[in-house]
């Protein structure tokens, strides 16, 4: 009842008011300090009874203190007892927020009192109140009779809640006799009596539910039970019906003791009468601040079989869904320690799942890595400079080679520019890599062994740049806000070496554990677009909204491959990098590598995301890396007409030409609800993983009420 709450404070200024005489005057503006201003009061005729102590004021009332403006046609003020009259077409304001209504009584000193013929629009949240009566029965309590609500700003709103008579306590709990939900003109739902809690705060309760329907599992029902446990934390329970499948338990908890200490956790579990066998997921993410400045911080993922993140996507948490399908795992870190000036301590346990294989009894896990790293850094106040890099990795793995491995790698350079224009960076950096192995099923228990080796070089570059004026292209630089443009032209050299080692008896865990030799040059060239922007006349920091990087090596040594009849190929492919970033209406990324001896791409990646005005999009994102990855994905988001919106969208792994799925999807959004309706129909998988299925769901928003059903992500496009 934020409308009483400002009404008893902002009247409470009459209790300012000096006394003045029977004479008639046209305005008063009493001098009072503080708060808003001074007040303003304003009428055709004003009076005041000494006896009585009463003030009267008459025609074309007007009572004014900042943005607080109350009108009648008339007003009465007893000094004694703190009662206030305004009666005749009285309309309060407050900001944005209006209140009309026939006759308004209040006692500022017991705060008690009535609205009669009230209409109360509150701008914030489009809230629109009637009410034939509205009285305030003491503190935090209120009651309205035949009252409306609906946050529609038409005369005959599309839908809306009316009450017979509505008891409410704030804190506590409203008590609603009568009340009838309408389409239109035509009532939907009828309560003869209903309780609901009245928090200012978080509340418990049951959610909205959400129905949905599978052709091959028959109708959904989602509930869930939000718990507010406390300001810090709360909960959230899930009972779904999933058709043939059964039902569908979850558990969300989350909690944020301060900014740096907070988290979440989802649990889900299944009992699957299609799959006949229990099924599960818990997915944890927390950051906790620890004494000393040390942190950590922890992200597990893990599923019960390599079906669920098909079967429920939605379970999945956004960058655990986008590994699982893109990588074909999932990964669960938990790493803590802390950050000096000058220096980075790292300790992490990595553990992955294969959802690729039946088991992960040979997946090799970090279990744990240790880090030190240092930040370049002058050496003993020379113009050397040192960083280094220095790691301690356990990998294990259930079945097979375990292998402790330390690596050091520090580098020394001199940077420096010639003619304050070629910038001259020579370095090198010796390498010694330990390892450790045990429980080798080939060559039994290890003993320790070395690497040691060095990387040497040099790199050249140097920067070309030109500014233009905004206005040379005025349409885009207008459109972006930028005051200013530049581009920069970017070329670069550099010479790398990396003796031969003997390095085939050493375990083989990753790509550390097999340096190639070395001895190339690089080039390439850099180009970027940076823009100033300029917002309200004062100018702010550059923003980069485009860059294209495109480089090669030519190899002095090895020849990175060769052809059928085994001629040297010395040059590697050419790499590119472009993307532009004119948010929010074109964004574009893309990547490659160029095999210029066969003429052809081994590796070629593009993502485009096109946003117009009118919130019409377009998403299109191409991934192909030879021989393993071809797929496409693309969506679509259109507004044929106003307030109408239809989506649709695909996932193709071209590779296998399997059509992973396709969504479809329309939303009619009105000023004060939206309806909509989503559609999903998956194809079945090569190994039968992913079966095939059609499903559709539909919600419901009102404004200001909540929803029934859950908005797909894919709308947000």
């Amino acid at each position: 009842m934020k409308w009483w709450l400002s009404l008893i404070c902002s009247l409470s200024i009459f209790l300012l008011l000096p006394s003045f005489s029977d004479a008639e005057k046209r305005m008063i503006e009493p001098k009072i300090t503080g708060g808003e201003g001074p007040v303003e009061i304003e009428a055709e005729s004003l009076f005041y009874h000494q006896e009585e102590q009463l003030y009267e004021a008459h025609g074309r009332v007007e009572v004014r203190r900042g943005d607080f403006l109350l009108k009648g046609d008339h007003l009465q003020w007893r000094a004694d007892t703190k009662e206030l009259i305004a009666w005749g077409n009285v309309v309060l304001t407050e900001g944005e927020d209006r209140l009309e209504c026939e006759r308004l009584e209040v006692n500022l000193e017991t705060q008690l009192g009535r609205i009669y013929q009230a209409r109360l629009f509150l701008k914030d949240q489009n809230f629109h109140i009637t009410g034939r009566e509205a009285e305030k029965l003491g503190e935090n309590r209120y009651r309205i009779r035949e009252g409306s609500f609906t946050t529609c700003d038409r005369e005959k709103p599309p839908w809306k809640f009316t009450v017979k008579e509505l008891e409410i306590t704030i804190e506590g709990y409203g008590v609603a006799k009568g009340s009838t939900f309408y389409i239109e003109e035509i009532p939907g739902l009828y309560l003869p009596w209903a309780v609901f809690p009245i928090k200012r705060e978080r509340q418990t309760g049951f959610l909205l539910p959400r129905l949905g329907y599978s052709q091959k599992y028959g109708p959904e029902i989602k509930t869930a039970f939000f718990w507010a446990i406390r300001r810090d934390m709360d909960s959230t329970i899930y009972l779904d019906y999933l058709g043939k499948r059964g039902f569908k338990e979850g558990l969300e908890y989350r909690y944020a003791f301060s900014r740096e200490t907070e988290g979440q956790a989802n649990i889900y579990f299944i009992d699957d009468q299609e799959f006949h066998k229990n099924r599960y997921a818990f997915f944890i993410q927390n950051q906790q601040k620890l004494p000393f400045h040390f942190y950590l911080k922890g992200n597990i993922n893990r599923i019960s079989d390599r079906s669920y993140h098909r079967d429920f996507d939605e379970d999945l948490p956004s960058m655990a869904k986008i590994d699982s399908r893109s990588l074909g795992e999932l990964r669960s870190i938990l790493f803590g320690g802390k950050n000096w000036d000058q220096f980075v301590f790292l300790t992490e346990a990595v553990v992955y799942q294969d959802l690729t294989k039946r088991n992960d009894e040979e997946t090799i896990q970090k279990l744990p890595q240790i880090s030190l790293y240092a930040h370049p850094q002058s050496l003993f106040n020379t113009p050397l400079f040192f960083d280094f890099s220095s790691s301690y990795t356990h990998f294990w793995k259930e079945k097979g080679l375990k292998v402790h491995r330390g690596d050091l790698f520090p580098r020394i350079s001199l940077p420096m520019r010639i003619f304050q224009v070629l910038k001259v960076d020579p370095n090198i950096s010796p390498r010694e890599t330990l390892y450790k192995s045990y429980d080798d099923p080939i060559h039994g228990k290890g003993d320790w062994e070395s690497r040691e080796t060095f990387d040497g070089g040099v790199d050249l570059s140097v920067e070309f740049y030109r500014i233009y004026e905004g206005s040379r292209i005025q349409k885009i630089s207008n459109f972006l806000r930028v005051s200013k443009w530049m581009h920069t032209i970017e070329p670069m050299m550099g010479y790398h070496y990396r003796p031969r080692v003997d390095q085939k008896d050493l375990p083989l865990i990753d790509e550390l554990d097999r340096l190639p030799y070395t001895n190339q040059i690089t080039y390439g060239i850099t180009q970027r677009l940076v823009g100033k922007p300029k917002q309200e006349g004062v100018d702010s920091g550059p923003f980069e909204y485009a860059k294209l990087k495109v480089f090669q090596s030519y190899s002095l040594g090895d020849p990175f491959s060769r052809d059928p009849k085994g001629r040297r190929r010395n040059f590697s492919n050419i790499y590119g990098e472009l993307w532009w970033n004119f948010a929010p209406y074109l964004q574009a990324r893309g990547d490659g590598a160029f095999n210029l001896y066969d003429q052809n791409f081994e590796a070629f990646n593009f993502l485009l995301h096109f946003k117009d005005r009118r919130e019409d999009a377009l998403y299109v994102q191409y991934r192909y890396t030879r021989p393993n990855i071809e797929e496409l994905n693309v969506g679509v988001k259109v507004k044929p007409i106003s307030s109408l919106y239809f989506y649709g969208g695909t996932r193709y792994n071209l590779k296998d030409d399997w059509r992973i799925e396709n969504i479809y999807g329309a939303e009619y959004q009105a000023q004060c609800w939206s309806f909509g309706i989503g559609v999903e129909d998956k194809g079945r998988s090569p190994d039968g993983t992913q079966k095939k299925e059609f499903k559709f769901h539909f919600y419901l928003n009102l404004l200001g009420v909540g929803s029934l059903g859950k908005r797909p992500s894919y709308m947000n496009l």
